[in-house]
């Protein structure tokens, strides 16, 4: 049987040794499974990846973004201000970040007047701006996102951190 050294930090010994005398058996069997049940929740988390791909920037100005991710859902509503119609999409990345695709539409304005909404077309096509933001929690997207949309994103974050339970029954 092959061995593999494990390096096990001082802050971390303790735990070893108990989890060593909780099982009752080989540390490396108690390894072993934890790390079976590791790979498969992260393998589960992995499943519906594929490469994403996103324009950014200013109007005519964008520039191509890439990343491997899953879209979660999408959104549309306001900025705050009530100044910018927006569309969102909501991803989970193969690192366990959050990405959202943020665009700004149209003006507000340009919703309650058909006559301008025919005239300025371009934008409907070709976004005024647009932006990835990337975080790790629901509060690196403070001040950045629409508080509709935060509000839907720390829904989200509430549904996948949710501790998972192993029972030995």
């Amino acid at each position: 049987m092959p061995n593999k050294t494990i390096y096990v930090s001082d802050d971390d010994l303790t735990l070893f040794e108990e989890a060593k005398n909780l099982a009752g058996e080989a540390l490396s069997s108690v390894i072993s499974r934890s790390l079976k049940e590791y790979v498969a929740r992260n393998r589960k988390h992995t499943k519906g990846m594929k490469e994403i791909s996103v324009e950014v920037g200013t109007h005519r100005a964008e520039r191509e973004q890439h990343f491997v991710g899953q879209e979660i859902t999408t959104w549309q509503g306001f900025s705050n201000d009530k100044e910018w119609y927006m569309k969102a999409t909501i991803y989970k990345t193969q690192k366990n970040n959050w990405a959202v695709y943020l665009t700004h539409v149209c003006k507000a304005s340009l919703l309650l007047d058909k006559r301008k909404w025919k005239e300025s077309g371009d934008y409907l096509i070709n976004p005024k701006h647009a932006e990835l933001i990337v975080g790790i929690k629901v509060t690196d997207f403070t001040e950045k996102i629409p508080s509709d949309l935060y509000d839907l994103l720390k829904d989200l974050t509430e549904q996948t951190e949710k501790p998972i339970e192993y029972l030995d029954i």
